[in-house]
């Protein structure tokens, strides 16, 4: 797992595809996970980090992180499952994490929390798959059906 962020060509091209895609900002970052499964098939998966989580939502969907300056009162800061989706590497960036100690910290964090956070990932895939979908959440399938018909079209 890494700190990254995703190419601004492929951030917009499935942002047209999805309301729910979080990156109308150049440059928000992500976290890697590789080699996720999902429908029978092992992919690489980003989870945005978010810093204005709803109250309302269920803890097994994100994982929290210390509040950054921009978290409202009573919202969290975290790892936002809800808005995972997949990724091919080719489209990811090295998200620059020197000298900003709050990313830092969350970088530590998540490193002592890898194991926790792949199992709720893969346990949100897994329910996602099966047909329990969040209100809100990214629609991974149109995700990698865009992805993977723009990688057989680059063959």
């Amino acid at each position: 797992m890494k700190i990254i962020t995703i190419n601004k060509d492929i951030a917009a091209a499935l942002s047209a595809l999805d309301d729910e895609f979080l990156f109308n900002k150049q440059g928000r970052p992500c976290l890697l996970i590789i080699r996720l499964k999902y429908r029978n098939r092992k992919m690489n998966f980003a989870v945005p980090f978010r810093s204005n989580i709803p109250p309302a939502e269920q803890k097994a969907n994100y994982f929290p992180l210390p509040p950054r300056s921009t978290t409202k009162p009573k919202h969290r800061h975290g790892l936002h499952f809800t808005k995972m989706f997949p990724i091919d590497k080719q489209y990811t960036q090295k998200f620059n994490i020197a000298g900003n100690a709050d990313y830092i910290l969350f970088n530590s964090i998540i490193s002592k929390n890898s194991q926790q956070i792949v199992k709720q990932a893969q346990t949100y895939l897994d329910n996602y798959a099966n047909g329990t979908q969040t209100p809100y959440a990214t629609n991974i399938d149109a995700m990698m059906d865009y992805l993977f018909h723009k990688e057989e079209s680059n063959l």
